[in-house]
């Protein structure tokens, strides 16, 4: 199966000369490309939104499998602070 480029706002860039706000579009963008491709294939999509994970399935049914666990070692409250100051 021959790879397929898609065209995503990013591509003039190296990824090392993406902004923060740039690296985390390009991520979105290719999530929702892939996404996408993996629905229309009829398989299930799972993803985080909002500190819990979900499952989505091309018939439009969504699982909410729960919060999401933090990483180990990973200071949740300053997480949080950070996302906050952020927004």
């Amino acid at each position: 199966m021959p790879h397929r480029w898609r065209n995503f706002a990013c591509m003039g860039k190296r990824v090392i000369d993406l902004t923060a706000e740039e690296l985390g579009k390009f991520a979105s963008e290719a999530w929702d490309a892939a996404a996408r491709e993996a629905l229309a294939k009829g398989l299930p999509v799972t993803g985080s939104r909002d500190g819990r994970r979900y499952r989505y399935h091309p018939d439009g049914r969504v699982e909410d499998l729960g919060p999401v666990a933090p990483l180990a070692g990973e200071d949740v409250d300053k997480k949080r602070k950070s996302r906050q100051s952020v927004a």
